[in-house]
């Protein structure tokens, strides 16, 4: 009995390990440089969707505003969207207003595409692609 246990236990973490380096691969493969100057929802819809949380957090401006930030928990993968347009948004926040408020996540996921980081447990980005008009 003890011996099925353990190859069950086995079993099951090498199936996360597999499907954490897939969503990985999946975002790495996607050709990012194609989705400059374009809605910023149609990159988030080519990337997989098993995303843990997707949520406007601060650029690393005051004056960019917000960025998007996707976040992959099971392959310790985040991958951040920084708008290059201003046009359903205002990028100048308010002290006193929190991301999701000053910049609806519905807004700015509208605005095209300038720059895309995506990161992991490395201290160097995986990807960066930058830059929009």
């Amino acid at each position: 009995m003890k011996k099925i246990f353990w190859i069950l236990l086995v079993f099951f973490i090498s199936i996360e390990g597999i499907k954490a380096q897939t969503v990985r691969d999946s975002i790495l493969a996607v050709n990012f440089t194609y989705y400059l100057d374009k809605p910023i929802d149609s990159l988030i819809n080519k990337l997989p969707t098993t995303y843990d949380s997707i949520y406007t957090r601060a650029g690393s401006s005051t004056f960019k505003g917000a960025k998007i930030v996707l976040k992959y928990s099971n392959s310790n993968t985040w991958v951040y969207i920084y708008p290059g347009t201003h046009d359903y948004f205002t990028p100048l926040n308010s002290p006193y207003n929190p991301p999701h408020i000053a910049w609806p996540l519905h807004l700015v996921r509208k605005e095209k595409t300038w720059m895309v980081v995506v990161w992991g447990l490395e201290a160097e980005p995986l990807v960066e692609i930058c830059c929009g008009d």
